[in-house]
């Protein structure tokens, strides 16, 4: 018997994209939103939001930067969403309190126009019992155990892993197929430079130079910057430089490490220059980075 012949979706680069895929955990929480709590303006990370409140009353703002205006985005009482990265929204509690469960998570392994392609803001996960039940649990030992268990605690950093890949599985199936197959052919353009995409993500702390990018992808180095550009929409210097400014505010964000060590290990040659691009890139200096987000980051 014929087997079938693969989906468009696992066809990018001779490989199956569910074998890229990863979700990469950061942290998780439940607090409790008040209006003087939760009014966070202007957010935009290079991470991912889970969140599931109890109750009715926290919303959030969607900038739509092609409209220039704001899209209202109810946060709905046990109702799982996503915010992808790279959304930029502002925060709002119109309720005396709502219990909120959240989680921050990368997802790593597909290329991030692909991703924007497929998210390109919120989105509430369908109903499911199974991700109702997952997600009830986590909520309760959150609520009982804190914050710092998500950081210490292997086996629930597995269980949140596990109701975020079964999120993820629901939100990617309930894509309309048209619109799925139409995105994913989009960026299938990418496949002539993925393996310099991919070089590039195994190689953030490393020199890379264009010559070592087009070796990979058995270029000349003129005719590999051409096609980069036409395929990715910016050059290669920066669109290295792009992640691995992404790659520092996550470390930022999510580990004690020194500006000195990210600075280092993320790709730049010191901290003075690492400064002065994040800061260019971001407009806040690495240092009220972190001490901001981290105040911002539920």
């Amino acid at each position: 018997m014929r087997s079938a012949p693969p989906n468009r979706m696992d066809r990018i680069h001779g490989g199956s994209l569910t074998d890229r895929l990863h979700l990469q955990f950061f942290t998780a929480a439940y607090h409790i939103l008040t209006p003087a709590r939760w009014r966070h303006p202007n957010l935009c990370n290079s991470y991912w939001r889970f969140y599931c409140n109890d109750q009715e009353g926290a919303l959030l703002e969607v900038t739509e930067p092609e409209k220039d205006s704001r899209l209202r985005f109810p946060l709905l009482a046990g109702c799982p969403c996503f915010i992808p990265a790279g959304v930029r929204f502002s925060t709002r509690c119109e309720a005396p309190e709502v219990g909120h469960l959240y989680a921050h998570f990368d997802v790593a392994g597909l290329p991030g126009l692909l991703l924007r392609e497929l998210f390109g803001g919120p989105v509430y996960l369908p109903e499911s019992e199974s991700l109702r039940a997952r997600t009830a649990e986590l909520r309760e030992v959150m609520r009982t155990r804190g914050e710092q268990a998500a950081k210490e605690d292997l086996a629930l950093q597995c269980r949140w892993k596990a109701a975020l890949y079964e999120a993820m599985a629901l939100t990617l199936e309930a894509l309309p197929a048209a619109g799925r197959e139409r995105r994913f052919a989009r960026a299938a353009a990418l496949e002539p430079v993925l393996p310099a995409l991919e070089r590039i993500e195994h190689s953030l702390g490393e020199p890379l130079s264009n010559t070592e990018l087009a070796a990979a992808c058995c270029w000349s180095e003129d005719h590999f910057i051409r096609r980069f550009k036409e395929c990715v929409g910016e050059s290669p210097a920066t669109y290295l430089r792009n992640r691995r400014i992404e790659a520092a505010e996550q470390r930022l964000l999510f580990s004690g490490d020194s500006i000195e060590q990210i600075a280092e290990e993320c790709g730049f040659d010191n901290r003075f220059y690492f400064s002065r691009v994040f800061t260019q890139h971001t407009g806040i200096a690495p240092g009220a980075y972190r001490k901001s987000a981290r105040a911002d980051s539920a």
